[in-house]
């Protein structure tokens, strides 16, 4: 039995493999104390396995938060267990695109299974979840209606602000404005997305093309980003929000095997 952990700034997401099959998986959204929130989704995975803790063998943590887990064996970087999970699941994807809480990365692997080139966001939480998050507390709006309200503009706003704090400024504008919501919403996905297509065009973007992370469920979102990049994005087998975490349970079934 393995186990990976991925905690992030935002959600702890957790799997537990026996061999290649993923018997429990659990994302846990928390607010802060990433020990705890790591605790957490590990009670909460194993309950859903029928596992005790003495029963993994060997867990490997990844995500902004890996040194805070405290049941790992080992650690690794979110890029090779992207690429270890894409590996397994579908390797005929060679671009990554990772877009999570208050990160963004993307990877490009060649045929043979190697991570060629990589880039990630500087400092900024722009294009990412958390920005998403602020905007729909701004709208008071949920996340599932900020996701699904895209496809209902006739006419989206323009977000021009690159800071997340002055995006949010012109949203309560537009608001105030008497700006119908789904145009609203649909500006702020264009705008993420616009965020996210930057990125990925600083490396060489090679199909199959794949969005995981929590940006990955919204519905918008992914709509615009294939129509910034002309491309069409592949589907995925699991919750985009996994990917992370199951790549770290392959690792550390080779970091038991070895």
């Amino acid at each position: 039995m393995y186990a990976g952990c991925d905690l992030g700034t935002v959600t702890a997401k957790m799997v537990i493999m026996n061999n290649d099959e993923i018997l429990a998986s659990e994302v846990l959204v928390y607010k802060n104390l990433p020990r705890q929130a790591a605790g957490d989704v590990f009670e909460s995975v194993l309950s859903a396995a029928g596992l005790v803790p003495d029963q993994i063998d060997y867990c490997v943590a990844t995500g902004f938060g890996k040194k805070a887990v405290p049941f790992a064996d080992a650690s690794s970087p979110e890029i090779v267990c992207l690429n270890r999970a894409f590996r397994m699941l579908d390797p005929e994807v060679k671009t990554i695109i990772d877009a999570g809480g208050q990160s963004m990365r993307a990877i490009n692997i060649n045929r043979q299974g190697k991570v060629i080139d990589s880039t990630t966001n500087e400092k900024c939480a722009a294009g990412t979840g958390k920005f998403i998050e602020v905007m729909a507390r701004a709208l008071e709006l949920s996340l599932d209606e900020v996701s699904q309200l895209p496809a209902k503009s006739k006419d989206p706003v323009a977000i021009t602000s690159q800071c997340g704090v002055f995006a949010e400024s012109e949203v309560i504008t537009y608001v105030n404005d008497g700006k119908n919501r789904a145009d609203i919403v649909a500006g702020i996905a264009r705008s993420v997305a616009g965020k996210v297509s930057s990125l990925v065009r600083r490396i060489s973007l090679d199909e199959k093309v794949a969005l995981v992370g929590g940006v990955a469920r919204n519905d918008g979102v992914v709509q615009y980003v294939e129509d910034e990049l002309d491309v069409k994005l592949t589907g995925l087998q699991n919750d985009p929000q996994l990917y992370g975490a199951i790549g770290a349970a392959l690792v550390a079934k080779e970091k038991h095997a070895g």
